[in-house]
């Protein structure tokens, strides 16, 4: 599969999406970001994987419930920013950093590592990994194909 510009343009607006949608606490709109099978990764982060109920329920209401039930928390703001694009395979993977704003002023940074694929109803997240930024010059390197 080749990106369009078009596509690299329609995969940036969803991971922008995400942080729009959590600053507003529209967690039941995340289906317009992630795909019902989605995975999230926060073992960087020391959490545990969001558990999956089984097959009568999609990963992607597992989430949405463990958002609601830990709501905005302290975080004013999420900004996402430095997003790259390539294509892989069928979909695509992209990588980006993300600011959270705290109600006390601090700020915490992450890396997104994300795979996505085309819907019908346009680009979605399928898999996330989410790692911490907290010492310069370690973190995640994009794969630039």
């Amino acid at each position: 599969m080749v990106l369009t510009a078009d596509d690299k343009l329609a995969i940036h607006e969803v991971i922008s999406l995400h942080g729009h949608l959590c600053d507003a606490t529209a967690y039941d709109r995340f289906d317009l970001v992630f795909t019902a099978d989605l995975v999230v990764d926060t073992s960087d982060l020391g959490l545990a994987p969001v558990p999956h109920a089984g097959p009568s329920q999609e990963r992607l209401d597992t989430y949405i419930g463990v958002a609601h039930s830990r709501g905005p928390g302290d975080t004013v703001a999420l900004h996402v920013t430095n997003v790259l694009v390539v294509e892989d395979g069928d979909g695509a993977r992209a990588w980006s950093k993300a600011l959270a704003l705290g109600r006390d002023g601090s700020v915490a940074s992450y890396t997104y590592a994300d795979r996505l694929v085309r819907t019908d109803l346009g680009w979605r997240i399928r898999h996330r990994k989410v790692s911490p930024r907290r010492e310069p010059g370690v973190g995640i390197e994009p794969l630039i194909i």
